[in-house]
C-alpha cells in the first residue's frame, strides 16, 4: 500500500518504507554471542521487503544474556561475524539496527561467574539470585554499553537501540515496581531514570551528534504499581534531551507476582507466567518472582497499542515505532496515516510468514499466512532452546 511505501528519512538513514522488523529474541547465536548461519538465514529472509530492521538483544555483557544463544558485543572477536550479519540485511535494501540489551536478573544462570544484576533485587527465576548492583557495578555496565555501541558502529550498523524495556535491566531501573532504590539512582520518574539517562548521554558522546541512537520503552506496565503513561512521557523527555532520536514504543501487557512458601514450592502460579520448575539443592532466599509479558492478549485486536505510541509522537514530537499486531489488516495503514505514526514493527508475523512485509506493501492481506498467537515462540526460547514456529517448520527461514 502507498502510505506503508513511502520513505522515511530520520538523520543519515533513508528507510526505504515504514516497515520495522522488531527485536526478536531467536536463541539462534552461539554460547559465546557469535552470529551463527541460523541468525544470517534468519535475517536474510526477514530483511528482503522490510525498511528497516533492529537485530535482537544483544548482551554488553558475558552475563547479560536472555538466553544461552543471545548475541553479544561484549568483546571485540564478535565484531566479525556482526559485520557479516549487517551486509546480509543491508544486501536485501533494508537498513540495519543493533539492540544493545543486558537482561539483568532474568539471565540465565552462570557457574563461578556473578550474575543477576539488579536495581533492588527483585527476582524473576527460581535459578538466579538477584544481585543489587553498587556504583561500581553501575559505572561498569555505563562503560558496557558504550563500548558495545563503538563496536556496533564499527561492525556497521546505521544505529543502535538501547533497550529500556520488557523488565529487563534498564527497564527495572526505569520501573516503580523493580527500582526501590534510595540513591539518584532511584526514587521518582526522574531518580530512576538516571542510569538510562547516563548511558545515553556516554553513548552519544563515544558516537557523536549525528549517529542514530533508538531507545525501546515500555509506555505502560499493566502490573498492579508499575510504570504509567505520565512518568513513560516523563522519561521520554529526559532521554530525548540527552540525544534519543527514536522511541520503540512498547509495553508491559500483563503480568504478575509468583508467591513461594518457605519449602519453595509455587503457591500461587498466576496466569501471565509460565511453568517454573524447582530443582534439587537449589539455593533461592526471595519469597516472591515477577513475571510479565509483552504480548498482548488474543482478545486485543491489531494496533491496540497506538494510542500509548501516538502520545510519544505527540507529546514529545521524535520519530516512533509501533508494535502490536500490525502484521494484518488495516492497522498499520491507519497508524501511519491517521496517527501520524512513523513506522509500526511486525514481529511474530514474520516468524511464522517471512513474506509477510511484501504481501502487506502490495495490499495482499489475504495470502498472509496469519499468527494464530498460540506463543510457541515465546515458549521454546523460555525453555533455553532455539526460536520453533507451530506454523513455520522451517525455521530459520
Amino acid at each position: 500500500m502507498a502510505i506503508l511505501n513511502s520513505a522515511l528519512t530520520i538523520k543519515n538513514m533513508s528507510i526505504r518504507n515504514r516497515l520495522v522488523l522488531p527485536p526478536i529474541t531467536t536463541n539462534y547465536g552461539s554460547s559465546k554471542g557469535l552470529v551463527t548461519q541460523d541468525i544470517l538465514c534468519f535475517y536474510k529472509e526477514r530483511s528482503k521487503d522490510i525498511g528497516l530492521v533492529i537485530v535482537e538483544a544483544t548482551s554488553v555483557q558475558a552475563t547479560g544474556c536472555i538466553v544461552p544463544g543471545s548475541l553479544g558485543l561484549w568483546n571485540d572477536s564478535q565484531i566479525p561475524g556482526m559485520t557479516k550479519l549487517v551486509k546480509t540485511i543491508k544486501q536485501q535494501g533494508a537498513l540495519a539496527v543493533v539492540q544493545l540489551n543486558h537482561a539483568g536478573p532474568r539471565c540465565p544462570p552462570y557457574k563461578n561467574k556473578r550474575h543477576g544484576f539488579s536495581p533492588s533485587g527483585v527476582a524473576f527465576r527460581l535459578d538466579v539470585e538477584p544481585i543489587i548492583m553498587n556504583t561500581q557495578d553501575i559505572e561498569q555496565l555505563i562503560n558496557d554499553f558504550s563500548k558495545a555501541a563503538i563496536r556496533a558502529s564499527r561492525a556497521g550498523f546505521d544505529g543502535v537501540e538501547i533497550h529500556g524495556a520488557h523488565l529487563y535491566l534498564l527497564s527495572q531501573f526505569l520501573s516503580p515496581l523493580t527500582n526501590k532504590r534510595d540513591d539518584r539512582y532511584g526514587g521518582d520518574a526522574r531518580g530512576r531514570a538516571t542510569l538510562a539517562l547516563e548511558i545515553v548521554r556516554k553513548v552519544r558522546e563515544e558516537l557523536g551528534p549525528e549517529y542514530p541512537i533508538f531507545f525501546r520503552i515500555n509506555a505502560l506496565e499493566r502490573i498492579d504499581g508499575g510504570q504509567t503513561l505520565e512518568d513513560a512521557l516523563v522519561i521520554g523527555r529526559l532521554l530525548a534531551d540527552e540525544g534519543v532520536d527514536v522511541f520503540d514504543v512498547t509495553l508491559i501487557a500483563h503480568g504478575g507476582w509468583k508467591l513461594l512458601d518457605d519449602n519453595l514450592k509455587v503457591t500461587r502460579n498466576l496466569k501471565v507466567t509460565r511453568n517454573l520448575k524447582v530443582t534439587r539443592n537449589l539455593k533461592v532466599t526471595s519469597k516472591k518472582l515477577l513475571a510479565g509479558s509483552s504480548a498482548l492478549p488474543k482478545d486485543q485486536p491489531s494496533g491496540a497499542n497506538i494510542a500509548l505510541t501516538a502520545a510519544f509522537k505527540e507529546k514529545i514530537g521524535l520519530p516512533v515505532i509501533a508494535v502490536g499486531k500490525f502484521g494484518i489488516g488495516q492497522a498499520a495503514v491507519n497508524a501511519v496515516e491517521n496517527e501520524k505514526i512513523d513506522m509500526v514493527a511486525i514481529g511474530r508475523q514474520m516468524i511464522c510468514d517471512p513474506k509477510t512485509a511484501r504481501k502487506m506493501l502490495d495490499g495482499k492481506d489475504n495470502d498472509i499466512i496469519p499468527c494464530d498467537e498460540c506463543l510457541t515462540c515465546f515458549a521454546t526460547i523460555g525453555k533455553a532452546v532455539p526460536m520453533a514456529c507451530k506454523l513455520n517448520k522451517n525455521l530459520p527461514f
